[in-house]
């Protein structure tokens, strides 16, 4: 019966073999314990010519003294880290084995109790004693080899008396053939006891490779934790004090963490710069992206105020880093301070759209399209000239990601059915007149009861630019 490939032994189950050795050699002490003790109280009440020869205290007194040699060694590697050498297992189920054998034929000598009713007194029981302990091994090869060597032993004292002394069979008692079929016995219990064997170690693999994924797990969700906590962090804490403009934004990643991001920066000029992107996928590799992409942009931002410059050098460094097919959308929105509010916006978009214009004298919101390629297709990607984007006051410009108007519930037909742009046009216009953290909140919020409870499939980010007046 080989074990499983599964059954190898991991430093875990090296720690727990120990334990259990040490487990198997108290019950076996126990167990022994309990013997001796029973022996030495029928010694006391029998005729001192039916008492049991030395040879069994000395067998007990030889097995005892063994389980105590075996916890003090397995102790000694315990604290040392290491495992239980194969030649140790093997010396100890031999030994174990052959001392029911050794008892049974020291008691075959010339004396008071016949050769025959040895083979079939009590340290016979022995070997199922073993036996059964050496299931605690945990190997199942041990507890065959302990039959294997249990019967091996039996059957020579049984051929021992039988033909070494020459003893006629008896003709009362046990029938000849029921001697011949305990070490067949003692074969099939050492079988027996490798099956249990195999089935315990397979259970206590199976909670260790639990607890190790729990582990994992817990681990992986303490570093989603920090991540998603450091994610959080690098977005804006306070809407920026532009003179003219109420900015605000908002952000809730599909995951614990997300490839949305949401930036705002005052230029060395005095003119700020406000950014949004979106990384290809979702999880704990695009927020990864957007962190380096918000330190890029930060970076460039210091050398270049113009926005097709700054767009370009930003899509060089993340072309060099990212693997290919990550790539990522993104919109910049420059506001010339110096010039006043009354000054037009410059917006760039790198693949990212559309973004949405309300303006508020009529009601009519416009789309602005998506604008050259995405970030970190080519090192080599042109971007720009910027547009101009000119809001009056009250005018409002939403810079948002698609995860916000591709928020779907199930229809009627079994289908998918989007929130759609129309439907965040109509949420728009419907909350124009809030201020900009409102108006980013009420998008959101609006999209997520069209759902009615869906989770949303894609990371949701909001910017709100509303001109003041």
């Amino acid at each position: 019966m080989p074990p499983p490939a599964a059954m190898k032994e991991s430093p875990a189950f090296q720690k727990a073999a120990l334990r259990s050795e040490v487990g198997r050699a108290y019950a076996a002490m126990i167990a022994l314990g309990l013997i001796f003790v029973f022996v030495i109280s029928r010694e006391l009440s029998q005729d001192p010519d039916e008492r049991i020869p030395m040879a069994g205290f000395l067998g007990l007194a030889v097995l005892l003294v063994l389980q105590v040699g075996i916890v003090f060694y397995a102790r000694w590697l315990n604290a040392r880290e290491r495992g239980l050498p194969p030649w140790f297992l093997l010396f100890t189920v031999v030994f174990e084995s052959l001392v029911p054998t050794a008892i049974i034929l020291l008691q075959t000598i010339p004396g008071t109790i016949p050769p025959w009713a040895v083979l079939c007194a009590p340290p016979l029981l022995a070997y199922g004693l073993l036996i059964t302990l050496n299931t605690l091994r945990l190997r199942p090869m041990l507890c065959i080899l302990g039959g294997l060597v249990g019967a091996a032993g039996y059957a020579g004292a049984m051929l021992y008396v039988e033909y070494i002394l020459d003893i006629p069979r008896p003709t009362t008692g046990l029938p000849h053939a029921a001697y011949i079929s305990n070490p067949v016995i003692i074969l099939i219990s050492g079988i027996a006891a490798a099956w249990v064997a195999r089935e315990i170690r397979t259970h206590l693999e199976a909670a260790q490779r639990e607890a190790d994924t729990r582990l994992r797990m817990d681990q992986v969700e303490r570093d989603l934790s920090t991540a998603t906590s450091i994610q959080r962090a690098l977005l804006p804490s306070a809407a920026p004090a532009i003179t003219g403009f109420d900015i605000a934004g908002w952000n809730r990643p599909a995951d614990q963490t997300g490839g949305d991001y949401y930036d705002w920066q005052q230029l060395p000029d005095g003119n700020w710069i406000v950014s949004l992107a979106d990384v290809s996928g979702h999880g704990i590799g695009p927020a990864m992206v957007t962190a380096a992409c918000r330190a890029y942009v930060r970076a460039a931002s210091q050398h270049d105020g113009d926005l097709a410059s700054l767009t370009a050098r930003v899509n060089r460094l993340l072309a060099d880093d990212l693997p290919d097919g990550r790539f990522i959308t993104m919109v910049s929105v420059l506001i010339d301070t110096r010039r006043g509010p009354e000054a037009p916006l410059g917006l760039l978009s790198a693949g990212h759209g559309p973004m949405l214009v309300l303006v508020r004298a009529s009601g009519r919101v416009e789309e602005i399209g998506p604008q050259g390629a995405p970030l970190a297709i080519t090192a080599d990607s042109q971007f720009g000239p910027a547009r101009s984007v000119e809001l009056a006051p009250g005018d409002v410009l939403a810079l948002i990601t698609d995860g916000l108007f591709e928020w779907s519930r199930p229809d009627h037909t079994g289908t998918r059915e989007q929130y759609g742009l129309q439907r965040v046009h109509e949420s728009l216009r419907t909350h124009a007149h809030l201020p900009a953290a409102a108006v980013a909140e009420a998008l959101a919020a609006d999209a997520g009861a069209f759902a009615k409870g869906e989770p949303q499939q894609d990371d949701v980010t909001v910017v709100i630019i509303k001109r003041a007046g």
